[in-house]
């Protein structure tokens, strides 16, 4: 090997390198990120250091078709879907979960909305009343309902036009630091720094 060719492939490596830096790390840990994340959703809790369960909901407790389905998911899981990850800069990843009331969920908090009462409203109560308490439309309601069934036949005869509703949202973290993702991210560096190495040793 004369001096040429050793120039030539010390330049593949340093661009190689510099590819690796700048892109196809980046991409690794975003997409090992992202799936950390949305685990956190079919494990219904946040892990760091283990697993942490989530509060569970009034859905889950109430019975019904949807009790079903864990914290912060549902037939479309859309919040765990919309965690995504995004190269910001070159060796720079960011990941994020751009849904309005994703913040809310995973620091928890208290909302205060009016929310206008229309008729869609009113159907979807009905709806929803007749679905908890496990009886069809047509049927009519009992007398004696559930608590669920109760609030939502209240909300369907309301004479209010408007609403005043606070909610107070436990945390159930799904995003941020977390040690087993931390590792996972190790992982990922140390087999770069490797393959790295091995082009290197190459020469």
């Amino acid at each position: 090997m004369d001096a040429k060719e050793i120039q030539m492939r010390i330049e593949r490596i340093k661009a190689d390198i510099e590819k690796e830096v700048r892109d196809r790390l980046p991409r690794k840990v975003g997409i090992t990120a992202v799936n950390h994340f949305r685990q956190n959703f079919r494990d219904a809790g946040w892990r760091d250091n283990g697993l942490h369960p989530w509060k569970k909901t009034l859905r889950q407790q109430g019975g019904g078709p949807d009790a079903k389905y864990t914290p912060l998911t549902s037939r479309r899981d859309h919040l765990m879907r919309s965690v995504q990850y995004e190269q910001t800069a070159p060796g720079e990843v960011t990941v994020t979960d751009p849904v309005p009331y994703a913040a809310i969920h995973n620091e928890g908090g208290t909302l205060n909305t009016h929310p206008s009462v229309t008729p869609k409203m009113r159907r979807f109560a009905w709806a929803k009343a007749y679905s908890v308490a496990g009886v069809r439309c047509k049927g009519g309601l009992p007398k004696e309902l559930p608590p669920e069934a109760a609030k939502w036949r209240a909300l369907a005869l309301t004479k209010k036009s408007k609403l005043n509703v606070t909610a107070h949202i436990p945390r159930r973290q799904f995003m941020g630091e977390s040690r087993e993702l931390m590792q996972k991210i190790n992982e990922i560096i140390n087999e770069s720094i490797n393959r790295i190495k091995n082009g290197i040793h190459s020469l």
